[in-house]
């Protein structure tokens, strides 16, 4: 960042009255603040002067503030660019944090808001540089080399350190909860406490004391601090936020946007400074149209949404984050022995199974494969999958049936039926095919070799 005073802006409006307010404004809090009309003069700024923070707006002739927004990325991608208009939208400000903005404010908004989010972006930029670059690999159970995995490495980067509140979405097993953890790791409010709630935790009443807190009992010095005052300076995660009843969302909405709870069975007003963050494995706009869930808190939480990708999106990273995996499992092992090497025939299994469960599924199948291990290498016989079984009967009627056959001989057509259709399943693979049947490879080979069934040599083993 340069040493000149606080920092240096740039504010960039066609408004000229909207331009110098904000030039003024932003000089007597102590920055050093440029100007410009439009994006090409902006460009030119940006070239001439290292600047810290671009502040623009996005309705603009010619040259939109998001498109501004993507030239700045190239050219000087260590400024930071916050976003301003009088047309905001959700779609609109999603793609702006999405195409690297750091924050987006809609106006009309007050210069102690503004400021507020500068001082703090500027100051963790400051953190920022005194720290080694993060790299993908820094993220554990979220890393990888597919596109996915980059894009959402790069949404939590980019949103740690903007103060909205965030909304995670994905679907059951995918670590909502560890991409809130990482959030609140990465951001400044790190040295402050991360508190985790569930909204099924409990009934109506419950919910409304656990999260807002209750001076029901306060004459007799039951005082009850929620968990939004409890996580004050802090974060607080909310998972499954679509389970709160109706009149908690209300009230949420209005903590959110205020920053001030009002404890049951009290009308005195708290200011607090908690960073929510929200999760939903559901589709909420489903339960908008079901009268289960408010548009207008959706529509909030909607300016930063963090889409978690399943594991069949990116089944590329199975290799890098199995990898993780064992690596955590050993440095929790307590010096046990563990096995250090996963056989790359492993990942013909792993690569083509759906995962239902995603990362949880994932992890639970390797402790358990790490259990099976005979020796320092994880072998495609320790790792189980489940297998959806079709009805005994449904095998039956799909095999053509001889009336003058024999007990002995249509057991024999039923055993060859499902031979033929694990290997079809498996692509060809022997061992992920013996797999499905629940029977060893080399009694797979023998009953291949009694029905006379070939199949291409895909399986390396």
């Amino acid at each position: 960042m340069s040493d000149s005073r606080k920092g240096v802006l740039l504010v960039v409006d066609d408004e000229p009255l909207k331009r110098f307010t904000l030039q003024i404004e932003l000089t007597e809090a102590g920055y050093t603040v440029y100007e410009a009309p439009d994006a090409d003069i902006a460009l030119k700024h940006i070239s001439a002067h290292p600047i810290d923070v671009v502040i623009s707006d996005v309705r603009m002739p010619d040259i939109d503030g998001l498109q501004l927004l993507e030239k700045i990325k190239i050219q000087s991608p260590q400024t930071h660019v916050i976003l301003m208009t009088a047309y905001g939208s959700v779609d609109s400000a999603v793609e702006a944090i999405k195409r690297g903005a750091y924050d987006y404010l809609t106006k009309p908004f007050s210069s102690e808001v503004l400021l507020e989010r500068l001082d703090r972006l500027l100051a963790c930029q400051k953190i920022d540089k005194k720290a080694p670059d993060r790299q993908v690999d820094d993220f554990g159970l979220f890393a990888g080399q597919s596109n996915a995995a980059h894009r959402l490495c790069d949404q939590i980067q980019s949103l740690a350190n903007s103060e909205r509140d965030i909304l995670i979405v994905g679907e059951n097993g995918t670590k909502k909860g560890q991409v809130a953890e990482k959030i609140h790791k990465l951001s400044s409010r790190s040295q402050r406490p991360l508190i985790k709630f569930s909204c099924t935790a409990s009934g109506s009443d419950m919910l409304e004391a656990e999260l807002f807190g209750s001076n029901a009992g306060v004459t007799a010095g039951h005082l009850k601090l929620g968990r939004l005052e409890l996580a004050s300076g802090g974060t607080l995660f909310l998972d499954e936020v679509d389970a709160l009843p109706q009149e908690l969302q209300v009230k949420l909405l209005r903590v959110l946007e205020g920053k001030v709870i009002e404890r049951a069975g009290s009308t005195e007003r708290v200011t607090i400074d908690t960073r929510v963050i929200c999760a939903t494995s559901k589709d909420l706009r489903q339960l908008i149209d079901s009268g289960h869930f408010r548009e207008d808190l959706y529509y909030y939480l909607g300016v930063a949404i963090i889409s978690v990708p399943s594991l069949r999106e990116r089944p590329e990273d199975i290799p890098i984050l199995a990898e993780n995996i064992m690596k955590n499992y050993a440095d929790c092992s307590g010096g046990k022995t563990v096995p250090g090497k996963i056989s790359p025939h492993v990942f013909d299994l792993l690569m083509t199974y759906p995962w239902p469960g995603n990362m949880r599924e994932l992890e639970h199948v390797f402790e358990r494969a790490i259990m099976n291990a005979s020796s320092d290498v994880i072998q495609p016989k320790d790792v189980v999958l489940p297998v959806k079984e079709e009805p005994a009967e449904h095998v039956v009627m799909g095999t053509s049936f001889d009336e003058t056959a024999g007990l002995t001989e249509t057991v024999a057509g039923v055993e060859r039926t499902l031979i033929n259709a694990a290997l079809r399943r498996a692509a060809g693979n022997q061992a992920r095919a013996a797999q499905f049947l629940n029977i060893p490879r080399t009694t797979l080979r023998d009953k291949m070799a009694k029905y006379g069934l070939f199949c291409e040599p895909r399986n390396r083993e």
